[in-house]
């Protein structure tokens, strides 16, 4: 165990510490159970400041007796997501005629390579942002 520690110390790992349940690992020895935290998320300086909000949480599992470690690099940003009001298309864009021509421009640009998914996203994302633009009045061809 000191061999392990070492190596913590030499790599600069810390410890990145967690949420949930604090032993991670649950058995039966000589008829005694034992419960421990031997299951950690650790990391270097380096690694931290790329994820400062980098975090653990022990997860419940039943089916074993080692509980899985979620490592969530932003566990914010999925809320923060949804704090933004979603992009809607708006109906009384299609009563415009340049606004047809607008997206077929748009659909029509050339977008980097990738996935076929990758392409119709992008497509997508520019339609929005000029859609958007129209709701702002600074878009004049719509």
């Amino acid at each position: 165990m000191q061999s392990f520690g070492d190596v913590l110390d030499d790599c600069g790992f810390v410890d990145l510490g967690y949420s949930g349940p604090e032993f991670t690992w649950h058995g039966r020895r000589h008829s005694e159970w034992i419960w421990e935290r031997l299951d950690q998320g650790v990391a270097n300086y380096d690694w931290l400041a790329h994820f400062p909000m980098g975090r653990i949480t022990h997860l419940n599992c039943y089916t074993s007796d080692h509980r899985p470690l979620l490592l969530a690099l932003d566990p914010n940003g999925e809320k923060q997501k949804w704090k933004r009001k979603p992009f809607r298309f708006e109906a009384m864009w299609v009563t415009n005629p340049e606004c047809g021509n607008t997206v077929s421009r748009v659909w029509s640009h050339q977008c980097a390579n990738g996935t076929p998914m990758f392409t119709v996203a992008s497509k997508l994302k520019r339609c929005k942002k000029t859609f958007k633009e129209v709701e702002q009045g600074t878009f004049r061809q719509c």
